[in-house]
């Protein structure tokens, strides 16, 4: 195989270190609006994915369609330039290779995680008022419900581990994307994991700061004449407790998953490598 072409396993690593260290010296201005585009662009996936596949009663092809739509959104971070809370655990790395402190990947987290949700949010604004829920005689606005709702039905445990599971195959996507030298490279590189992601049901924080406030939004709306047709408990369920139900393990869990795959890549290549004139040929985004 030509090496040429992509970075390897020691030299991806090298290279997340570097992204890392840059993005724990950005400003908090800089690390929110990029932070914020991350969100709004996860958020256009996902009511995407749910518009893609919410006609399709196959539950596996329905499943692989929306996969395979949600990749947009972590395709547009890595390319446009973004920045998501969960590849951002990957700053990991750049903490056990001793070139930042602990506190500063925290603090990169808490911006990111607010500048995401405040990206989501704005996107649950535009939708909410597009009338694209409306769509399909309201089946999108239904499905959306039904799908936000679903997702406040998760014991603590179970939404803990489904949100490691998701940051497991998210983090090894931003790893692999960090892999390639082209467009079309990243592209490929993210496609699988994430596909795999959607596919298996995983709960993934940022998705849900659009899934779950977009459901409040549309099931308070009272627009939908096809609301009748939801379970009353359904509705009942979207409380502050219950989203925050939903957000805590999941985001722990997203934590867990990247913490996993940073630190188990940390501890096999340890020494730094020769990576150095390869990786500032890049340009590092996400």
């Amino acid at each position: 195989m030509d090496m040429e072409n992509y970075l390897s396993p020691e030299k991806i690593k090298e290279y997340t270190v570097e992204t890392g260290v840059k993005k724990a010296e950005n400003s908090f201005k800089k690390s929110f609006l990029l932070s914020f585009m991350g969100g709004m662009f996860i958020s256009l996936a996902a009511i995407g994915s749910l518009i893609a596949s919410c006609t399709i009663d196959n539950y596996s092809i329905s499943s692989l369609v929306a996969g395979l739509v949600f990749a947009a959104g972590l395709i547009m971070v890595i390319v446009a330039g973004g920045d998501l809370f969960t590849g951002n655990v990957l700053l990991i790395l750049a903490v056990l290779q001793k070139r930042i402190t602990a506190l500063k990947m925290a603090k990169n987290l808490a911006v990111t995680f607010f500048g995401n949700l405040m990206g989501a949010l704005f996107i649950v604004f535009l939708i909410q008022g597009s009338g694209v829920l409306n769509s399909g005689n309201g089946i999108v606005g239904q499905k959306l419900i039904l799908k936000a709702a679903h997702k406040l039905e998760y014991p603590f445990i179970q939404a803990f581990m489904l949100g490691i599971l998701c940051n497991l195959l998210v983090s090894l996507a931003v790893w692999m994307m960090y892999s390639a030298k082209d467009t079309g490279g990243k592209v490929l590189a993210c496609l699988f994991p994430i596909v795999l992601f959607i596919v298996g049901g995983y709960e993934h924080i940022v998705a849900n700061m659009y899934y779950i406030p977009a459901g409040l939004v549309a099931a308070m709306s009272g627009k939908y004449e096809l609301l009748s047709v939801i379970p009353s408990d359904v509705l009942s369920s979207f409380t502050l407790g219950g989203i925050l139900s939903n957000f805590i393990p999941v985001t722990l869990g997203n934590l867990v998953g990247g913490l996993v795959i940073g630190g188990v890549y940390a501890n096999i290549f340890k020494s730094k490598s020769h990576a150095g004139e390869v990786i500032n040929k890049i340009k590092i985004s996400a």
